[in-house]
Protein backbone atom coordinates (compact mmCIF):
# COMPACT_ATOMS: atom_id res chain seq x y z
CA UNK A 1 0.00 0.00 0.00
CA UNK A 2 1.29 3.38 -0.83
CA UNK A 3 0.44 6.59 0.90
CA UNK A 4 1.18 10.46 0.49
CA UNK A 5 2.19 12.16 4.04
CA UNK A 6 0.63 15.56 4.21
CA UNK A 7 3.09 17.49 7.13
CA UNK A 8 2.23 20.78 7.73
CA UNK A 9 3.85 22.87 10.14
CA UNK A 10 2.00 25.34 12.54
CA UNK A 11 1.10 29.05 10.71
CA UNK A 12 -0.86 30.84 8.93
CA UNK A 13 -2.57 27.37 6.73
CA UNK A 14 -3.21 25.20 10.13
CA UNK A 15 -2.50 26.93 13.63
CA UNK A 16 -1.27 23.52 15.24
CA UNK A 17 0.18 22.24 12.13
CA UNK A 18 -0.75 18.69 10.87
CA UNK A 19 0.15 15.18 10.04
CA UNK A 20 -2.23 13.26 8.01
CA UNK A 21 -1.85 10.62 5.60
CA UNK A 22 -3.39 9.66 2.48
CA UNK A 23 -3.91 6.41 0.33
CA UNK A 24 -3.36 6.55 -3.10
CA UNK A 25 -5.26 5.77 -5.30
CA UNK A 26 -4.24 3.64 -7.92
CA UNK A 27 -0.73 3.80 -9.42
CA UNK A 28 -0.88 7.23 -11.38
CA UNK A 29 2.08 9.27 -9.98
CA UNK A 30 1.46 13.18 -8.27
CA UNK A 31 0.82 15.55 -10.96
CA UNK A 32 2.04 19.46 -10.91
CA UNK A 33 -0.43 21.58 -11.03
CA UNK A 34 -1.26 25.17 -11.01
CA UNK A 35 -5.06 25.93 -10.88
CA UNK A 36 -7.91 24.51 -9.38
CA UNK A 37 -11.62 25.64 -9.77
CA UNK A 38 -12.79 26.18 -6.24
CA UNK A 39 -15.16 27.45 -3.73
CA UNK A 40 -13.29 28.90 -0.91
CA UNK A 41 -14.96 28.42 2.75
CA UNK A 42 -15.48 31.72 2.56
CA UNK A 43 -17.79 31.49 -0.71
CA UNK A 44 -15.55 32.49 -3.20
CA UNK A 45 -15.96 30.69 -6.68
CA UNK A 46 -13.91 30.46 -9.38
CA UNK A 47 -10.30 29.50 -10.73
CA UNK A 48 -7.77 30.10 -7.79
CA UNK A 49 -3.92 29.85 -8.83
CA UNK A 50 -2.21 27.56 -6.93
CA UNK A 51 1.47 27.84 -5.10
CA UNK A 52 3.45 26.17 -2.66
CA UNK A 53 3.98 27.84 1.23
CA UNK A 54 7.58 26.79 2.50
CA UNK A 55 7.57 29.58 4.80
CA UNK A 56 4.60 31.18 7.17
CA UNK A 57 4.65 34.62 5.47
CA UNK A 58 6.26 33.96 1.76
CA UNK A 59 4.55 34.67 -1.34
CA UNK A 60 4.95 30.99 -2.63
CA UNK A 61 6.17 29.13 -5.57
CA UNK A 62 4.83 26.52 -8.33
CA UNK A 63 4.98 23.47 -7.16
CA UNK A 64 1.62 22.53 -5.88
CA UNK A 65 0.90 18.45 -6.17
CA UNK A 66 -2.53 16.82 -6.96
CA UNK A 67 -2.46 12.88 -6.65
CA UNK A 68 -5.48 10.64 -6.66
CA UNK A 69 -6.17 9.28 -3.18
CA UNK A 70 -8.65 7.06 -1.54
CA UNK A 71 -11.43 9.14 1.09
CA UNK A 72 -13.90 7.49 3.13
CA UNK A 73 -16.81 9.61 2.40
CA UNK A 74 -16.56 10.61 -1.16
CA UNK A 75 -14.65 7.67 -2.61
CA UNK A 76 -11.45 8.44 -5.23
CA UNK A 77 -10.83 12.66 -4.76
CA UNK A 78 -8.16 14.51 -6.16
CA UNK A 79 -5.27 15.57 -3.31
CA UNK A 80 -3.62 18.97 -4.10
CA UNK A 81 -0.46 19.16 -1.40
CA UNK A 82 1.95 22.16 -1.24
CA UNK A 83 4.76 23.01 1.32
CA UNK A 84 5.47 23.18 4.74
CA UNK A 85 3.28 25.55 4.80
CA UNK A 86 1.06 24.15 2.81
CA UNK A 87 -1.28 25.74 -0.33
CA UNK A 88 -1.67 29.25 -1.07
CA UNK A 89 -4.24 29.94 -3.31
CA UNK A 90 -4.91 33.20 -5.70
CA UNK A 91 -8.19 33.84 -6.97
CA UNK A 92 -8.11 34.91 -10.71
CA UNK A 93 -10.95 37.11 -11.09
CA UNK A 94 -10.34 39.27 -7.44
CA UNK A 95 -6.82 38.69 -6.23
CA UNK A 96 -7.84 37.45 -3.04
CA UNK A 97 -5.63 35.17 -1.32
CA UNK A 98 -5.84 32.28 1.18
CA UNK A 99 -4.24 28.94 2.76
CA UNK A 100 -4.78 26.06 3.10
CA UNK A 101 -2.59 23.12 4.33
CA UNK A 102 -4.10 20.87 1.64
CA UNK A 103 -7.24 20.32 -0.49
CA UNK A 104 -9.29 17.60 -1.10
CA UNK A 105 -11.79 17.98 -4.42
CA UNK A 106 -13.47 15.62 -6.41
CA UNK A 107 -12.66 13.57 -9.29
CA UNK A 108 -14.47 15.59 -11.30
CA UNK A 109 -12.49 19.04 -10.45
CA UNK A 110 -10.95 21.06 -13.51
CA UNK A 111 -7.49 21.43 -12.21
CA UNK A 112 -4.43 22.02 -14.67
Amino acid sequence: MRFIAVEVDAGPAHDEGLSLRFKRAGDAPARAVAWVDYASDAGLEGRWRLFTADTPDGEGSPGAAAALVEDSSDGTVWLVTGGRHGVILVHEATGARERAPYLAVSQRTPLG
